[in-house]
């Protein structure tokens, strides 16, 4: 019967519902934190953060052949070591702009988050240096992609205005390679 009501008023309904909610918040609240503990702890033990703009690397959707077949593009990362033979613009960030950039990537999504995928063309990267071992973001700001190293791996998908934000920011510290030209 369609006239029945579950609920005898507003508070039971409200109780009923907002109960499970209230039991989540923390459980959400402290995931959240946890994630943006391990950041923050990740980028403030790194010897130096970098911002580099590069040319494309292994793991790039973009496939170059000639007469011996196709060409592999470079990796980013040699032996732990950044690959300095690919870099067309870098900027090492002093503590207070690593603030900024952990503000950008550990604040709550406030829009939709985008899904990755595309083209795949990465010409910027994050680079965290610790003991002469090199951790990374590289990032496809065209098809709004990234891949890490294997130890910033739990880094949540972007939403929109995270993306915004990081253009924005490399574009501030002087790193604008490829990032205005559109891919074929």
């Amino acid at each position: 019967d369609c006239s029945k009501v579950p609920f005898a008023d507003k508070e039971q309904m409200m109780k009923y519902f907002l109960f499970p909610i209230l039991m989540l918040l923390p459980i959400l609240t402290f995931a959240q934190s946890t994630s943006e503990q391990w950041l923050t702890k990740k980028f403030k033990d790194a010897d130096t953060v970098l911002l580099i703009s590069h040319q494309l690397v292994d793991g790039s959707t973009d496939v170059v052949a000639n007469s011996r077949g196709i060409v592999p593009w470079p990796n980013l990362i040699v032996r732990g070591q950044l690959n300095r033979n690919i870099l067309k613009e870098i900027h090492i960030i002093r503590t207070c702009d690593i603030d900024t950039l952990l503000n950008i990537l550990t604040r709550p999504d406030l829009d939709a988050t985008r899904i990755q995928g595309g083209c795949f063309l990465p010409h910027q990267s994050i680079i965290l240096i610790k003991s002469h071992r090199a951790s990374f973001i590289d990032i496809c700001f065209h098809c709004h992609s990234y891949e890490t190293s294997d130890d910033l791996k739990n880094i949540p998908a972007f939403d929109g205005r995270r993306w915004d934000q990081l253009i924005l920011y490399f574009r501030n510290h002087g790193l604008t390679y490829e990032l205005d030209k559109q891919p074929d």
